[in-house]
């Protein structure tokens, strides 16, 4: 039996598919805390965009809370069994912080630790957090040839939508537009029917035209933080 959606869910999802229809979202940014991977959590849908929007209110309104993001990135990859769950949101903090080139440096390494004591599983999802974080640097032709996206044999929505970004950004229409149908197709697979929190962010990727606008916006955000770091 499904699980009733809480009040607070339901607003939120309704919240983040209206700001990234109508970018009511960049009136009220804060320039200390960039947004590059809430385009990305809205992409994504469901928990991981609800999580995204928490944590960056968080940072907002607490200058301190993206400040452990690093050590706890290391630390947790560290751990026997790593939580990928939490990985994925720590990334994502470190991103925020405009720290996507540290956090590529530590993945990297602890790709090679997963490789050499052949954990293959690790590795795999390691590169799937390397993924995300290299479209954030702005890294889009070594993203687009990461060994992971061609893991055809697991089935995982992240590999086309990542692919669909990247030819998005790149102006590949044709590929885009094949990824993005993969990644929607599985996505039926595993969501369909979309639940009630899922259906409002459902409805800003179900259509292409919105997913491109999406990937634009943070096609468009990657670059200003580019020029920022490069003055």
């Amino acid at each position: 039996m499904a699980v009733t959606a809480t009040p607070v869910v339901i607003f939120a999802s309704f919240y983040i598919a209206w700001a990234y229809t109508s970018r009511a979202w960049r009136k009220h940014k804060n320039h200390g805390v960039l947004t590059r991977s809430m385009s990305v959590g809205v992409l994504h849908g469901g928990k991981l965009a609800l999580e995204r929007l928490i944590d960056y209110h968080h940072a907002r309104a607490d200058e301190t809370y993206l400040a452990a993001a690093e050590i706890e990135l290391k630390d947790l990859l560290q751990e026997a069994h790593p939580d990928f769950k939490k990985l994925q949101r720590t990334v994502a903090k470190l991103e925020m912080s405009g720290k996507e080139a540290e956090a590529v440096t530590i993945l990297d390494k602890a790709l090679e630790n997963a490789q050499n004591e052949n954990k293959q599983h690790e590795a795999y999802e390691i590169q799937m957090l390397r993924e995300e974080m290299l479209i954030y640097k702005g890294d889009f032709e070594k993203a687009l040839h990461c060994k992971c996206l061609d893991e055809e044999d697991i089935s995982d929505a992240r590999r086309p939508l990542y692919k669909a970004i990247i030819n998005v950004i790149l102006e590949q229409p044709k590929e885009a537009f094949s990824n993005w149908g993969q990644f929607n197709q599985m996505r039926s697979n595993f969501l369909w029917p979309p639940d009630q929190q899922d259906a409002q962010l459902y409805e800003v990727i179900d259509d292409f035209d919105q997913f491109v606008n999406v990937v634009n916006l943070l096609k468009r955000d990657i670059q200003e933080t580019s020029k920022r770091k490069n003055k």
